[in-house]
């Protein structure tokens, strides 16, 4: 029987070889396709037999010809991880725009034309085990799937398009959740107190539990999750403390049915709801940790995602057939109290009361997914497939305040009955609703040719076909005393994504691969909304083509992994994210736009007790000839893309103590540089809305008896107000910031 100094240092050693390559490394580890070392190896070398399936096809994380990068379960727990903003950032060339649940964006190397909400599609594709959310037309909701019992998340930088579609033109997050295992029972659990400057107490419960019905035949696997993040800042407006008070909860639900060894099928269900009671970003100039509204803004969301798949074995090769169905709503209200006088004066009215925004939609989406891979090991590796996404979605957006209904029928202009409040509820008097219907059919394929033991090139495509079709209702006082404006808009497009890839591995220690690629976005129809400004009929699909020369290398017998990867990547007729003077957005396409920069990630552990790992990237995004942009006059050559940074640096450095308790200490920081958030704010003379330039320190202490983890943690430790996003908004300038200081205890017990 091995000592308990021995199963110690393999406990170790084994946590140390699924963390190398953390999340910041530009290849990293899928835990349950890690074969763990054998005692008495060297767990640094164990990287070597670690697949991911960043390609629809497991390969070692070594040799992938591409910027791929995973955060493992281990990994998230390590840190803390719960939603995006708590890992995201610290993979190379990605910047996260926190801003408010169920619209913070991911963007990677720079593409972006905002660093939020896009009237299209945004420009990083989501997906939960391949599954893909972003449907066609404007995306309801940004999924932030919470990380407890997740099995990794993958990021994949560059664009996507050959493999994942449409919207993946800067890369593409993959949320890898665990499904049920027939081979034993499992149970874990996890509850996290914690206290947030100028905040009440935060709390959050999980728990995980497997069970196989029938070995080696039937499991099912159920998490439950809740979370409440209080808020932390005070709207003196509504006289609210912690306004921003955010709740979480949902869950997931699979079953796994293995019928034979060749035979496997999996659903899984994901359940997720996230209020918001107000919106969470304080007013410029305010005090401290302060915003003003006459009312609060909340958000809701909802999200909900059944899939279906089969992996069959076929003997020559490896079918996978996915069908899912989602559905997503969200629904938020902007305080317009400030823009009141205004309509007072135009419309003869009489409002007294706040003045509100309602909008948000409803989508419904189904899609699937055909798929034959070849077994690994030949001389090529291929992969040939088909696709169809289908997606139904209603869009709102009204304008309305208590009391509406009486001071119409007192105007000069409209009278009594006039008709031109239209809700039953006295309040709406303008409303404009959107019904969109999208779809997106594609074939595609990749091959892998195996030259020698060295040499690899990879060619694929992508041929797609997609089409667009809206119906846009207005109804209120713009179009009184006529009938409701009713109108329609289609587009249709179609086009060849391809891909090439070449690859060098000279030995075991070093890769070097060049990689040219293309990604795509729907175009997307424009709605009048409720703007006083016309807007252009809409946006086409723009095109991106992206060059990377990376390498892979290894040094110290395992112990210092090192990689490098340069890019360049040219984006033509880019859709833009454009909002008139009076504060409504709309898209159209204009102008070229390049970014370029390296990304270094190093893992280094000279000793089994102390890990190092840290990324940096250096880029520039910018707008590559002279931008008009409506209303505000023209973005000059050279100007920075909005929602990306120069410069974006982590570091997490941890140390393991062989002593009771196995304490582990850890501390990590992040920096991410200095953006702006619109293209508006790179017109001279417009204030511009910035953000970033901060620097954030974490510190973690986790000790573990038997079965439970307890671990001390602060978040923030310098109190830094980091603003994730700046939005011109009707009462000032709205930021988002970086949660402030907060520090808590964690236990996470499992079986």
């Amino acid at each position: 029987m091995p000592s308990q100094l021995h199963v110690r240092k393999l406990t170790h050693a084994i946590r140390f070889a699924c963390c190398l390559g953390v999340a910041a490394a530009t290849t990293t580890a899928w835990a349950q396709d890690a074969t763990p070392p054998a005692a008495g190896a060297d767990p640094a070398r164990t990287l070597d037999t670690i697949t991911v399936t960043a390609g629809k096809l497991k390969e070692s994380v070594r040799e992938i010809a591409g910027s791929a990068s995973a955060v493992t379960d281990q990994q998230l727990q390590d840190i803390g991880a719960q939603s995006l903003a708590d890992y995201i950032g610290r993979t190379p060339g990605v910047v996260f725009n926190n801003y408010q649940p169920g619209v913070s964006h991911v963007v990677m190397r720079g593409i972006a034309t905002s660093s939020g909400n896009v009237q299209g599609q945004p420009t990083t594709g989501y997906f939960l085990n391949e599954v893909p959310l972003t449907e066609p037309g404007w995306t309801i909701a940004i999924p932030d799937v919470d990380a407890f019992d997740l099995n990794r998340v993958e990021v994949l930088r560059g664009p996507q398009g050959t493999l994942f579609g449409s919207a993946s033109m800067g890369g593409a997050v993959n949320y890898v959740a665990n499904v049920a295992d027939s081979g034993g029972f499992d149970a874990a659990a996890e509850a996290t107190l914690s206290q947030t400057k100028n905040a009440d107490l935060g709390f959050a419960a999980k728990a995980m539990v497997n069970l196989p019905i029938k070995q080696d035949l039937l499991a099912v696997r159920a998490v439950a999750q809740y979370r409440d993040d209080p808020g932390f800042l005070d709207n003196i407006g509504t006289g609210r403390k912690g306004a921003n008070d955010t709740t979480l909860d949902g869950g997931r639900l699979s079953v796994v049915l293995t019928p034979s060894e060749a035979t496997t099928l999996t659903w899984l269900s994901l359940l997720q709801d996230i209020d918001s009671d107000d919106n969470g970003y304080r007013i410029a100039g305010l005090g401290d940790l302060q915003r003003d509204t006459a009312i609060p803004e909340f958000t809701t969301t909802k999200v909900a995602v059944h899939s279906l798949r089969l992996d069959q074995d076929l003997g020559f090769a490896d079918l996978t057939a996915l069908a899912a169905y989602q559905k997503k709503q969200q629904d938020w209200r902007f305080d317009y109290t400030p823009i009141r006088a205004a309509y007072n004066a135009d419309l003869d009215l009489d409002l007294t009361s706040p003045l509100y925004i309602e909008s948000g939609g409803e989508s419904r989406g189904k899609s699937i997914e055909l798929r034959l891979s070849s077994k690994p090991g030949g001389r090529v590796d291929w992969l040939v497939g088909g696709m169809y996404f289908d997606s139904d979605k209603d869009l709102y957006e009204q304008i309305g305040a208590a009391g509406a209904a009486a001071a119409f029928d007192q105007s000069a202009l409209f009278g009594p009955g006039s008709g031109a409040v239209i809700a039953p509820d006295g309040e709406v008097f303008n409303a404009f609703g959107t019904h969109l219907g999208g779809s997106e059919a594609a074939l595609f394929g990749e091959a892998s040719f195996h030259f020698n033991e060295q040499w690899k090139a990879t060619v694929g495509g992508r041929l797609f076909r997609n089409e667009v079709r809206t119906t846009t209702t207005q109804v209120g006082f713009s179009t009184y005393p006529g009938d409701p404006i009713v109108s329609t808009q289609q587009t249709k497009e179609n086009g060849f994504n391809p891909k090439v890839a070449l690859s060098w591995q000279p030995n075991a220690d070093v890769m070097v691969y060049g990689l040219v690629s293309e990604g795509f976005r729907f175009g997307e129809p424009n709605t009048a909304g409720l703007s006083a400004y016309p807007v252009p009929s809409g946006s086409k699909s723009d095109s991106l083509v992206n060059y990377e020369l990376g390498t892979r290398t290894s040094w110290a017998g395992g112990r210092l992994l090192l990689d490098a990867t340069l890019f360049y990547v040219d984006w033509k007729d880019i859709q833009l994210r454009l909002q008139t003077p009076d504060f409504y957005n709309y898209a159209s396409n204009g102008g070229k736009a390049y970014s370029r920069g390296i990304e270094l990630a190093t893992t280094w552990r000279p000793v089994d007790a102390f890990e190092w790992q840290a990324a940096a990237t250096w880029q520039r995004a910018r707008l590559d000839e002279d931008l008009f942009i409506l209303w505000y006059g023209t973005a000059p050559k050279g100007s920075q893309l909005p929602g990306s940074a120069d410069w974006t640096v982590s570091n997490l450095l941890s140390w393991h103590f062989d002593t009771p308790f196995y304490p582990v200490l850890s501390l990590s920081h992040q920096y991410v540089g200095g953006g702006i958030s619109d293209l508006n704010s790179a017109v001279p003379g417009v204030a511009p809305n910035r953000q970033g330039n901060y620097n954030l320190f974490d510190l973690r202490y986790r000790m573990t008896f038997g079965s439970t983890d307890v671990t001390l943690f602060g978040s923030n430790l310098t109190d830094k107000r980091g603003v994730t996003r700046s939005v011109a908004e009707t009462n000032g300038v709205g930021e988002g910031l970086v949660r402030p200081r907060t520090v808590g205890v964690t236990v996470h017990w499992r079986y």
